[in-house]
């Protein structure tokens, strides 16, 4: 099961990820051709926006649901890369500039 973080509002959800270590980047894109996020068991989930953000303990969070109220840890997670055409580790893609 995915670690999670949840909270009434994206504010206080934000001020919990902080607790167990400070938020020290965030990647945030909307586009057209839509992400592709692959979870640990394989399966493909599509987004058209992305908000990842990075912890200090080198951990990266995102709000996998629209209403975001839930952090998701994603550290194991794949994100496929449009301009490579590859999957890459979360970690490996957030030191880049490719989408």
């Amino acid at each position: 099961m995915a670690e999670t973080i949840t909270n009434e509002s994206f504010q206080y959800l934000l001020d919990d990820l902080m607790k167990g270590g400070p938020v020290v980047g965030e990647k945030k894109f909307d586009i057209e051709d839509f992400f592709q996020l692959q979870d640990p068991d394989g399966q493909t989930h599509t987004y058209s926006h992305i908000d990842i953000l990075k912890r200090a303990d080198d951990t990266y969070w995102m709000p996998l649901d629209e209403d975001r109220h839930t952090l998701t840890n994603i550290t194991n997670y794949q994100i496929y890369v449009n301009k490579t055409n590859n999957w890459a580790s979360i970690a490996d893609w957030f030191s880049t500039e490719d989408i």
